[in-house]
């Protein structure tokens, strides 16, 4: 009868220790969790033999840097520009800015918001050239408290770009032009400004790659789709870098040409 109450016991003592253990594994998963998600890490892993349907976000699976205080810059070079808007968040700094090794094109179709299905739009992204050579856009600077709404809200915007990346980014000024601009030191402001690409990888459905100006014109005249005319996105783009004191050849010249198909009375609007 001892011998058996004692073997309760033990066993009673053993179960219980498991059980504190137990709880204690699971308070620590917890936790994990709980960092990886403040991270914007996604439970979903990326492949690139992955297809997206072009309506739905892409699934990522590499990890969002944050500054050493936890904010974070997102790096605008097209609609983000001229229409960083989220409800309830304010960003905290506003710069220009430029990316080195990157241009400016209009390479990627738009299905969910300048164009359809049956007609897509064209927006832009970067492709790599020269690494000397800028491209010129605008940071934000997002407090801590407001990086994972603002990652949610960017990353559901952004959906039908393949490619999540951070680079470095420095502080632009009105003369970082001939002579000057090879002496000049460059500013770092970042070096894990996030912005979203999009890329030739077959998982990207909408990517139609490079075409002639004339060619890219055309279809901006014509194309419209649930967020409004293919052209007005051009438009408020141009208008936005000319309001930063940007220049951009390519992205003028587009503009040019799509307001001589559209009417040479074609007048720059304001910006919404």
């Amino acid at each position: 009868m001892n011998g058996q109450s004692c073997c309760s016991v033990s066993s009673l003592l053993s179960h219980n220790s498991y059980n504190r253990l137990a709880i204690h594994r699971a308070h620590k998963n917890k936790n994990k969790r709980r960092r990886r998600r403040r991270r914007h890490q996604t439970t979903t892993p990326n492949t690139s033999a992955m297809r997206n349907d072009g309506f739905s976000p892409m699934e990522r699976e590499e990890l969002v840097q944050l500054e050493n205080n936890g904010d974070l810059y997102v790096f605008g070079y097209g609609s983000i520009v001229w229409k960083f808007e989220i409800e309830g968040i304010k960003p905290i700094e506003t710069v220009r800015c430029k990316a080195f090794g990157w241009q400016r094109r209009f390479y990627q179709g738009s299905t969910d918001h300048r164009g359809t299905l049956e007609f897509p739009g064209r927006t832009v992204t970067m492709t790599k050239c020269s690494k000397d050579s800028p491209v010129y856009g605008v940071a934000y600077r997002i407090k801590k408290e407001d990086v994972e709404k603002c990652m949610e809200n960017l990353e559901f915007r952004e959906k039908q770009y393949d490619l999540r990346v951070q680079l470095e980014i420095y502080e632009d000024d009105d003369d970082d032009t001939g002579d000057h601009a090879k002496t000049k030191k460059k500013k770092m402001i970042s070096s894990k400004a996030v912005c979203w690409i999009a890329t030739e990888d077959k998982k990207n459905v909408n990517w139609v790659g490079e075409q002639t100006i004339d060619e890219i014109a055309a279809v901006i005249a014509k194309a419209k789709g649930p967020s409004g005319p293919n052209y007005e996105y051009l438009f408020n783009l141009a208008d936005a870098m000319r309001s930063f004191n940007i220049e951009d050849e390519h992205l003028y010249e587009l503009e040019a040409k799509v307001k001589k198909l559209l009417g040479d009375n074609t007048k720059s609007r304001q910006l919404k």
